[in-house]
Order: C-alpha cells, then structure tokens, then sequence
C-alpha cells in the first residue's frame, strides 16, 4: 500500500498549516489573565439587625438562618460572626459544585424562609456571591480632603469607564453616601414644648410627593407642580414647625441642620498617605484579554484625567501589567526550552533526522494552541506551564517514528516503503504509550475542588499537546520523513552505541543483580521520606507585603485609623519600600486571587507595601512583628506575601470547638500558648473575644408608665441621641439622600451626655430619663463565632521562612503529648494541611479512573499480564530520584511536586512501552531471549535517552526561573528523571530476561505472515 495515496500528503499539508494559522491567531487574540479564575463557590449573608447584641444576633438570626442552610444540599459549610447589631454569615458550596448560580438561588430560598422567623427589628438580608471577583484594575481618585467629593467624582469616573470593551461592572471602595442631619437643640426644644414626635410628623407632612395634576389651556396641557417636598437645604431650614401654644418657628430656629458624609464611618482608603476613593474594574470571566484591556484603559484614561482636574486618578493596582509581566516570562521559558530542546535534538540524531523532529515542535504547539482557544481556554500561567512540561514528553513520538524511518532506510528500504513500515509497526505501541500517559493524567482533569480548578489547565494542555503530537507523529512525520531522509552509513552513535551495548551486558550478565539494585534504590529513596518539608502550594513572587492589622473587638474606627496611619508612615521610612496602600474598617478590594476577602469591621485594618525587591518582604516582616509588639501590644498584627493556589484562611489553622464557653476558651488560650513557641510558627493570634465594656438601661415600667412612657420609647430615645432616627428623604439628587434627627454630637458625645437625655412622651412632655430607668453598667461578647451552627474559636498561625506547614503541626502534636487540652475538646486542622488533604483526597477519589484506563491501554496493547506487571513495576522506578532530589535541594513536596510525579511515571511507562515493544518483535520472530533482549536495548536506549534529555533540557530554564510556584515540580521531574531513566534501561530488561518467554512456533509463523 502507498503511504502517499493513504496520507494525501497535499491535504495533510495544508489541514496542518490551517491548523497551525488557526494557532497563531488563537495565540493573538485569545483572553489573557494571570492565573485561573475559581467557580463562584463563596459567597457573604448580611443580616443588619439594628441595636441587638451579640447573643441577641445569634439567638434570633443565626440560628434559624443555619437551620435553614444546613438543608442546602450543595453548602459545604457554613462560618457566622454574630456582633453588635449585625450577623455575617460566610457559605462555601461544595467543590463539587459547577453551576452556582442554581446554588445560590437555593441559597437564597433557604434564606427567605429563615426570614419568616427573624424578629421585627431585623432591617435588611442580603447575599454576595461574587465574592471571588477579582478587580482586574482598582483606580485611586484623591486631591480633595472632602470625601463626599470624591464619591461624586468617583461615580463620575465610573461613568466614564462603563462603555470599555469586556468590562462586566464597576465597584467603588471608600466613597460615602451622605445625610443631612438635624442637630436638634434640646433646651429649645423643653422650653417651646416641642417633642421629636411632632417635628417628625411635621417633617414628614411637608416633604410628600403628591401630583398636582394638570389643566387643558386651549391645545395644550399645563402641569401643576405643588411644593410638596423639599427642594434644597435653606427650604428644609426655613420651614416653619408649629408650636403647641400657637405660632410657629423655624426649623432652624431649634436644630442645627447641615449636609454630611453618613455615619457612622464606613470603610476608608489612602493611596500613598492620600485619603482617596477607589474604583474597582472588574471583568468579563474568559473572555477578556487583559493585556489589551489594561491598553485601551490608559488610553481612555489619559483623555480624561484632564476632566478632573485638579483631582488625581492613579493606578493603585494594574494586574495587566502583571498579566503581561507573567506571560512575557513564561513565554521566553517556553521558547529558551524549545532552542534547548532543538540543539538536544540536533546533537542527539544528526541535523537531518533532528531537523524533522524539531519541526514537530512549534507545530504541535500551535495546533494544540489553536484547539485550546476553540474549547474556550484561556491563556494563563497554568497553560502556559502545561505547555512547557509537554514539551519534552510530546517529542518521543516523533523521535521514535522518525528514527525508525531511518533505520528502515540504513536496512536497505525504499523511503516510502520503511515510512509506512514504520505507522504500522509503531502506531500501535506509540498509540498505548500516548494513551497510558493520558491515562495518568486522568485523574487531574476529573478531580473537582478548588486546587483541581487552579491547576487543571496543566493536564488540559498536556492531554491536547499528546494527542496532537500523536496524530502529527503517525502522519506528517512520516510523511517528511519520507521526502528528506536519505541511508546512512552508520547506524547510531559509537559512543551511544558503546554506552547501549554496556547497558544490555549488564542486564545480561547479572540480571538479578539488577532487580536488586532497583529494589535497593528504591528503598533508599523511600527511607528520605520522614526528611521531606511538606508544602501545599509556595508564596507568590510578588514583591508585596499584606500587613493585616486586628485591634480589639469593639475599637472605634477612628482609633484603628490612627494606628494604622502611624505604622504606615513608619513604614514608609524603612528601606526598600516604594510604597504603602491602607484600607481601614475593610480589607479594601481583592486585588489578588488568592487574597481573602474579611467582612467589613471598624476594628480591621490592611496595609499593602510595595518594595524595591521580593528579598526586602522578609525583613520588613520581622520589622513589623517587633514595632507592634513594642509600641501596640494590644493590636494583633500577620505580616505576609501573597499566597498561591486556592484562598485559605493562614497556613496554620486550628479550631476549637467544646459545649462549654470556658472550656472551650481555655481549649484556644492552651493551643495559642504552645503554638507561639513552636519553631516556625509566627504570627499567631486567636479569635477569643474578651467581650467588650456595655450601659445597660433597665427602665422601670411602673415608673415609665407614670410619665405616659414605654421601654419603646425609651429605646427610640436613646437610638436617636447617638446615632438618629431617619425621619424623611430628600429626594432632589440622583439617590435619596436620608434626613436623620439626632443630638449634635452623635456617637462622639460623651456617656454622661448619653444619660442626661429626655425622653418625650405622647403629650411632648420631656421627661429626664434617670427618672423612668437606672443604668447598670455590664459586660458583653463583642462577637460571636459559629461554624455549621457550632460554636467555635480559632487559632491561626503564619510559616516562617523556611518552615513548612508539617513541620509546625509535629512541634505542637509533640508539646499537646505532655499538656493534653480540656476533657470533651474536639479540635480540627485546617489551613495547608486540610486544603492538602482535601485536594489529594480528590485526586485519589478520581485516580482509579486513571489506573483503569492505564490498565486498559497495557493489556490492549500486550494481552499479556506479565507483561502489565513488567510496565507497572517502572512506577516504583520513578520515584527514586523524586525524593532525594527534592532532599538534597531543600524543596518542600507540595503538590506541584505531585503534579511532577504524575508526569513522571507517564514519561517512564512510556519508556517501558516502547522498550518491551521491541522484545516482543524479537521474540515474534523466533530469537532468543536474550539477543531479543539486548536487540531492545540496543534500538531503544537513544530514542529513551533522547526523551530524557530533551524532558530534561525543556524544564531547566523552569526549574532555574524565579517564580516561586513551578520550580519544585521541574526539580521532582527532573531528579526523578535522571534516576528513573538509568534504572529503566536496566531493570526493566533485567526483568524481561528473567519472565519473558521465547514465542511458540505458531506464533513465530503467525508473525512471519503479518510481516
């Protein structure tokens, strides 16, 4: 048969350049961004709940909304904060779980009915469920001390943006609504009999939208426009309030009234010691390319800064940059591993042969590209990684076709005819080996959970890049192949040959030896396990700091502001910073995926430090832990760089959960305790709440009752003294902007201020309130923590530099051994540990998939169980090297070091494959064992080296690159390469010597016919 005819080399040709074309077009226009975008599986309940008190949250809030959620199938677990006036409740779904908005609709079912239960002071619920959006660009507008101001302009800019291609909305952080306070004057309001009561009626009467109607004047209708409602300040300040005796006064006459940002507080931001307000871009999910995005931005940007003028509009954080930063990097690795494996290739085969095989290369790498970008990938990191490791594996086919090809030819064939004696003698066993790594990585793409969906572009591009050089390997490498090659007078190297040869005598000679030399090695390796460091996933590269401040529950916001902006401009003398961002009262936005994102708190802080270099986080790390607890002991504070993988709450995590409030407190003191003195442990604070100073009002109701009053009333009262009751709305901007009566002071008057207070009743008599209720001073939780309905503490902890997670957990296992905790304490691991174990346990779960189909493909291709067992027994063989590599390096095994493993004993099954292929042909064809044996060796060791070399030569630029997350998982592939490579090549025939049988007669002509 003409492989010319069965290939139709035209159109083989030209469906590769369009494929290649489609490549290079996909590799132009396809959606960038950093890393990969995680499913909507977090989400936020608020319930505001005004006046309440912690315990009062959890009781009537909390528990009928857990209740209520515990019934939600597809919630993982539930976290709730329970604090003065306000539940938040954080609701992660399963990772299971793909389509989360028909989750969160039940999600919000479930909280509807919990509402029914909830009591009447409850004002508002509310749910967030994107969470996990991350603003692509966060804007900083400052110039103006007024921050109602910058709100305005804010929202202007937000106008101005909204139109940009790929954009899916704008938030803003730091901007303030406003409110037009009445400061009611109270010695005015005693002496004129006047009580609130009245003014809000009155208030309410003259600020009512009420249609006047209209009237026909011949053609035409003229409407009737009433004063009804307020139209600005001065009508608000001139209206006329009636008095009891008759007459009547100004409103201005009795209150003083002005227009304000809302209070108390919310959060504030400050770009480089500036007050600013911020604006957040964030953008269309997959289909956005950011770099070209963050372009367009600066250009529409520069056309309107001068609109703001004086006003400043900088960019606080530009992740297009960084998009463009990582890319730009990953790409050269990827092209300096190509030149690396084309010059392996080239010295390894001869610059014909290495000619043909190198322009599998690129066009496996555009055609797999192109296919990626039709599927909806998206171009990040982690593709762009499982390209790079792809790279070495996906050249074996086409080392192995084509030096077959040129075999055949140095044998005496004609071209066409050893190319497709080549497809039919390898298509075979190439197709099983490429399957069998396919199978390997199965388990990847199938597993579900945050860290599947962080690296599951990894096996994705590996799997596509595979099959691809699969089908290339059958078809155009032949097909070239058969065009360029030419005899050769020698067959192979004489030094490789030499090395091939000492290769197939040892297996020969002592072949027992060898299965214990194997066994040997591999015990060795197994013994370094206790010495492995185990990581989840590194810290990124980012040379930032994230400084998390923590004061005591019940701080006012004001004071956590004066903290925070004093250690920011200590902050800002320390060398090597270039400058210092600070959110208070919220964690300001996620400008970072793996950043977590804390419920709004005035006690909450974050200073976010940008340094000259990565190695200048870790001194101003230990700077920070020694200035605060100097200077503030009592602000918790966790200085860290930003993490990788999925968001988690610190690297050491430890909940602490018992049915008695002090046991369970003396449970956490315990644990924080010993955990401050383990090695490696830095940072490490507790969620214990000491409760905070309250006044408690117990009014007495025979008393109250004289004076015409109720608890109600007194309550009222007291709500309107310090932070105002809403009375009206003014109703003349683009927002109503709401009118509040209250003291002049607020919340900032004094307690004895507080107490001196009148309390109206219905008639407008004021009546002091010591005379209806007697103040008890007491002490209340200032929060409440729950976990799935449970209450709970946590203890957390940071790594120090050096350290990892196991090695934290082993130093207080080893301490608890001779302190046992309370009798009934039930205590739980999270952080690193958990998400670890989470995400192996996934991939477990999905890895008999994977074993199956490897089995599948091995007895598919072999119908032989030994010779199954002889393939499987390379897995053992792969991880000799893996261990003491990573020993010997000092890196930690995370799961990037798995992710090498699972590439690994896909590259060494395939060595086998092909190898025991070989046997097998030899034996068809009636020889003896051992030439059969040594004949393997002798053809495959140059095509198993050229594949070690080029795996090898295509991760070093990797392995010595400096991101922190990709390194460990090319020196795991790369140690374990080495060590797997060598004892293949002898165990694997020492094996086949010692199982293996010579063919019967009748197969030796079956065989014989085939051919």
């Amino acid at each position: 048969m003409n492989l010319r005819r069965v290939l139709r080399p035209r159109l083989l040709g030209m469906v590769v350049v369009m494929l290649a074309l489609l490549g290079v077009a996909s590799y132009l226009t396809m959606a960038r961004q950093e890393d990969p975008s995680f499913p909507y599986r977090a989400g936020l309940i608020t319930v505001i709940y005004p006046g309440a008190v912690a315990e009062s949250v959890e009781r009537l809030v909390l528990e009928p909304l857990s209740d209520e959620l515990s019934q939600v199938s597809e919630v993982d677990f539930i976290k709730a904060t329970a604090r003065t006036g306000v539940a938040l409740v954080s609701v992660m779904l399963d990772d299971n779980i793909y389509d989360t908005d028909a989750a969160w609709d039940r999600v919000r079912q479930a909280m509807t009915r919990a509402e029914l239960s909830f009591p009447a002071g409850v004002r508002s619920i509310e749910l967030d469920d994107r969470l996990l959006d991350i603003p692509a660009v966060v804007l900083a507008l400052r110039g103006d001390a007024s921050v109602v101001r910058l709100s305005d302009e804010a929202e202007r800019l937000k106008r101005q943006l909204m139109d940009l291609p790929g954009l899916a909305r704008v938030e803003l952080y730091g901007d303030t609504e406003e409110q037009i306070t009445i400061a009611l004057h109270d010695a005015e309001l005693r002496r004129l009999g006047l009580s609130p009561q009245a003014l809000s009626s009155v208030l309410a009467q003259r600020n009512q939208v009420i249609p006047g109607g209209f009237v026909v004047v011949g053609s035409q209708r003229l409407g009737v426009l009433p004063n009804s409602e307020f139209v600005d300040l001065d009508a608000l300040k001139a209206t006329q309030i009636p008095l009891p005796n008759g007459g009547s006064v100004p409103l201005a006459a009795i209150a003083d009234i002005w227009r304000g940002p809302v209070e108390p507080i919310g959060e504030r931001a400050w770009f480089d010691g500036d007050q600013s307000v911020l604006v957040g871009l964030i953008l269309e999910r997959g289909q956005v390319d950011a770099i070209r995005f963050g372009e367009q931005l600066r250009a529409r940007l520069d056309t309107l800064r001068p609109e703001f003028a004086p006003l400043q509009v900088d960019e606080m954080f530009f992740q297009p940059d960084q998009v463009k930063e990582r890319l730009e990097g990953l790409e050269q690795n990827l092209l300096s591993s190509v030149l690396i494996i084309v010059a392996v290739v080239l010295l390894g085969m001869g610059w014909r042969m290495g000619i043909l095989v190198a322009a599998m290369l690129p066009l496996v790498a555009l055609i797999s590209l192109g296919l990626y970008d039709l599927g909806g990938g998206i171009l990040h990191q982690i593709a762009v990684i499982g390209m790079v490791i792809s790279l070495g594996i996906l050249i074996d086919n086409a080392i192995v076709m084509v030096e077959n090809i040129q075999d055949r030819l140095n044998a005496g064939e004609a071209r066409w005819q050893a190319a497709f004696g080549a497809v039919r003698e390898l298509a075979g066993p190439l197709g099983a080996s490429t399957a069998t790594t396919l199978a390997a990585f199965t388990p990847m793409l199938l597993s579900k959970g945050g860290t599947a969906d962080f690296t599951r572009g990894i096996p994705v591009m590996i799997m596509l890049t595979l099959i691809v050089s699969y089908l290339l390997a059958i078809s155009v490498a032949p097909m070239l192949s058969g065009h360029f090659l030419k005899p050769a007078a020698t067959r192979m190297n004489p030094r490789m040959e030499a090395f091939a040869s000492a290769l197939a005598r040892l297996s020969e000679r002592a072949p027992k030896r060898m299965l214990l030399l194997g066994a040997g090695v591999v015990a060795l390796s197994l013994a370094l396990a206790p010495l492995i460091k185990l990581q989840f996933f590194p810290n990124a590269d980012r040379p930032q700091l994230v400084v998390e401040l923590f004061m005591p529950e019940g701080t006012d916001q004001r004071h956590t502001t004066e903290v925070a902006a004093l250690l920011e401009g200590e902050l800002m003398a320390q060398p090597g910073v270039l400058s210092v961002h600070r959110f208070v009262g919220a964690t300001g936005p996620s400008f970072y995926y793996n950043l977590n994102r804390f419920p709004k708190a005035p006690n909450r802080a974050r200073l976010v430090v940008n340094t000259s270099a990565l190695g200048d986080t870790a001194s101003l790390q230990h700077w920070v832990r020694e200035r605060v607890s100097t200077q503030w002991p009592e602000l918790d504070v966790v200085a860290t760089t930003l993490g990788q993988g999925p968001p988690r709450e610190a690297p050491v995590e430890l909940r602490v959960y018992h049915h008695d409030d002090r046991q369970r407190i003396a449970a956490a003191e315990q644990l924080f305790a010993v955990l401050k003195q383990v090695p490696g442990a830095v940072d490490v604070r507790h969620d214990i709440d000491l409760g905070v100073p309250t006044v408690k009002i117990e009014v007495d109701d025979a008393q109250a009752q004289r004076f015409g009053l109720t608890r109600a009333d007194v309550a009222q009262a007291l709500f309107r003294q310090s932070l105002g009751t809403t009375v009206e709305q003014y109703r003349q901007e683009l927002d109503p902007i709401p009118i509040l009566l209250r003291t002049h002071e607020g919340s900032q008057q004094s307690l004895q201020r507080l107490l001196s207070a009148n309390v109206f009743n219905a008639a407008g008599q004021a009546v002091p309130l010591t005379a209806v209720a007697r103040v008890v001073p007491a002490w209340q939780p200032a929060s409440i923590r729950q976990r799935d309905g449970v209450r709970v503490l946590t203890v957390t902890a940071g790594l120090e530099q050096g350290f990892s997670f196991s090695q934290v957990l082993g130093g207080l296992q080893a301490r608890l051994a001779d302190a046992a905790l309370p009798a009934g304490t039930r205590l739980e691991i999270g952080g690193d540990s958990e998400g670890s174990g989470d995400a192996n346990r996934a991939l477990f779960t999905t890895a008999p998939i994977g074993i199956l189909l490897l089995l599948f493909f091995l007895l598919l291709q072999f119908n032989s169980f030994k010779r199954l067992g002889i393939v499987l027994l390379t897995v053992p063989l792969a991880s000799a090297g893996v261990l003491p590599g990573l020993v010997f390096s000092g890196v930690p095994f995370g799961f990037q070091s798995l992710l090498g493993v699972i590439a690994l004993v896909g590259i060494v099954v395939n060595n086998a494959i092909v190898l025991i292929d070989v046997v097998d042909q030899g034996l068809a064809q009636g020889r003896p064992i051992d030439q059969s044996v040594s004949d393997a060796v002798m053809r495959r060791t140059r095509p198993i080296l050229l594949t070690t070399a080029t795996t090898i030569a295509g991760l070093l630029p990797l392995a010595f690159s400096s991101s922190t997350l990709w390194p460990p998982m090319a020196w795991a592939i790369i140690s374990g390469l080495l060590a797997s490579t060598v004892l293949t090549l002898l165990v694997v025939p020492a094996v086949c010597r010692l199982w293996l049988r010579p063919a019967t007669p009748g197969a030796e002509k079956a065989a014989m016919q085939m051919n």
